[in-house]
């Protein structure tokens, strides 16, 4: 038993959990964040840094640490449909291609260096208390199990997670709809892009990263995932390859790094709230955003920046409770349910062939509504940092 109350305990240590732990230990708060994984691991993700982050990482004092391991510079987007039919576009600035293997591992030794007490390979089991009485988390680890007790929570756990189902999320209850795959490759890439390859259920991302890689990350409907290949994922990407002729060609002359495709089921993109039982959701916890949108990875840095801010004014007495559950399920609306639901349509229309062909002729022949589409998928209100 731990007897000691931190102010924050931090439930995942991806890119939104460490976000938050930095900013709120620098604040000199007590900071506790459990990981489930040990460092450094791989994830299944688009590992694209938008544009929009650059000001967040600065804020965060990364930028030096992850220009060290010499990311991906990427300026122009493309997608490519079955039929070649395609459309390219500039970034409205510079994204970085960093993996999640190397920026993970980066910012969690950061956040142990400004004081956070970073717990890997353990998991939460249960969650219990509130705002006003404070929380007890019930931790395991491959040798004992501990209660921590802390003044607030942030979930910061991913897309899906045990802890979930102890919350008995909604979301949990919805049908499943998608399966995400993803490797890494030595191959040649048209320099400075993300280019998106669309086929009948799905879509797959190509853009490099550290050390000349390229990430391969796809996603698919799990009913054409399982139909075409029952559940084989070499059948399946065999089959990709020739749904998108363009795509098979790339395949085909790259060289996998890792000979097994890192896989993630039960994809869900259904509405989720941002507040459970006190507990500030952060990225894919709160809601998870189209991979097309390029946008996951600057969406749970910026939640990061607006839980943080909530959370020093109620641990400094300045809003109550009540605060802090209105305020940032409504800035969390405000900042993201746009794109959230934008990106979902365009999604729609990527899954269908015939539908995106029609789409890339009109915005390649109007021009500025490709671009005011990209825009809508960007944060147009920067947070506050």
């Amino acid at each position: 038993m731990n007897d000691y109350l931190y102010d924050i305990a931090i439930i995942g240590g991806g890119i939104g959990g460490c976000a938050t732990a930095i900013e709120l230990a620098r604040d000199n708060h007590s900071v506790i964040l459990c990981e489930a994984k040990s460092y450094p691991h791989h994830k299944v993700c688009g590992e694209f840094l938008s544009p929009e982050c650059t000001a967040m990482l600065d804020a965060l004092d990364l930028t030096a640490a992850i220009q060290a391991v010499k990311p991906a510079a990427i300026h122009k987007a493309a997608i490519i449909a079955p039929n070649g039919t395609s459309w390219e576009t500039e970034l409205p600035g510079i994204a970085l291609g960093i993996s999640r293997y190397t920026l993970d591992n980066l910012m969690a030794t950061h956040a142990r260096a400004c004081g956070v007490d970073f717990r890997e390979s353990t998991t939460v089991t249960q969650i219990q208390g509130d705002l006003e009485s404070t929380f007890r988390l019930e931790t395991r680890t491959a040798t004992h199990h501990e209660s921590i007790h802390a003044r607030t929570v942030i979930g910061a756990h991913g897309k899906r997670s045990t802890i979930d189902r102890a919350l008995d999320r909604p979301f949990l209850k919805n049908p499943q709809h998608f399966v995400g795959l993803k490797n890494h490759f030595i191959g040649k890439m048209p320099p400075s892009r993300i280019q998106l390859y669309t086929f009948p259920g799905g879509y797959c991302g190509l853009s490099e990263i550290e050390d000349g890689q390229v990430n391969a990350c796809l996603l698919v409907r799990t009913e054409v995932f399982q139909g075409v290949c029952e559940g084989s994922i070499d059948r399946f990407i065999e089959w990709m390859k020739t749904q998108n002729p363009t795509l098979g060609t790339w395949l085909r002359t790259a060289q996998p790094i890792y000979k097994n495709w890192i896989s993630i089921a039960q994809v869900s993109f259904a509405n989720k709230q941002a507040v459970v039982h006190d507990m500030l959701m952060v990225g894919d916890s709160a809601g998870l955003i189209p991979p097309l949108a390029g946008d996951g990875m600057g969406i749970a840095l910026q939640a990061s920046f607006i839980a943080s801010s909530l959370l020093k004014r109620y641990l400094a007495g300045q809003i109550s409770a009540e605060c802090v559950r209105r305020q940032y399920a409504a800035d969390w609306g405000d900042a993201f349910g746009l794109r959230l639901r934008l990106s979902s349509i365009l999604q729609a229309i990527m899954l269908r062939p015939n539908w995106l062909t029609l789409g890339l002729h009109l915005i390649n022949a109007a021009p500025p509504l490709g671009q005011f589409l990209l825009n809508q998928t960007r944060d147009s209100k920067p947070v506050q940092i």
